[in-house]
């Protein structure tokens, strides 16, 4: 009984806190929609553990934890490859800001040059 009211505690101030967000334009429509569906479903799941069951058995996993699990499996690689494919976006932007301040330095660099020898 506990654990039900502090998920959906959780679940409340979570799908707040992703509220504020969207509306201070940090995020996008598509990521709010998306936790606000998840924490309302797991404050579902606290609230009648037994729908875990029923979701389960309608997929044809065994039971409603292998459901939870599986699914947190999947969702949770799929955070760790978008958070890889925008770390490797960033790695691109800086290699390219660091190629474009060299080429940039060197040029400042030949036209000082050139200034000082006439």
């Amino acid at each position: 009984m506990l654990y039900q009211i502090l998920v959906i505690i959780v679940a409340i101030l979570a799908i707040l806190l992703v509220y504020n967000r969207f509306h201070a334009k940090k995020t996008s429509l598509n990521t709010f929609v998306l936790w606000t569906l998840l924490w309302i479903l797991l404050g579902v799941f606290a609230f009648v553990p037994e729908s875990t069951g029923f979701f389960a058995e309608m997929l044809g996993i065994g039971s409603g934890v292998n459901l939870i699990l599986i699914f947190g499996l999947i969702g949770a690689y799929y955070l760790i490859f978008r958070v890889y494919l925008r770390v490797e976006a960033l790695d691109q932007h800086i290699t390219d800001l660091v190629r474009k301040i060299a080429i940039d330095k060197e040029i400042k660099y030949k036209e000082d040059f050139e200034d000082n020898e006439d």
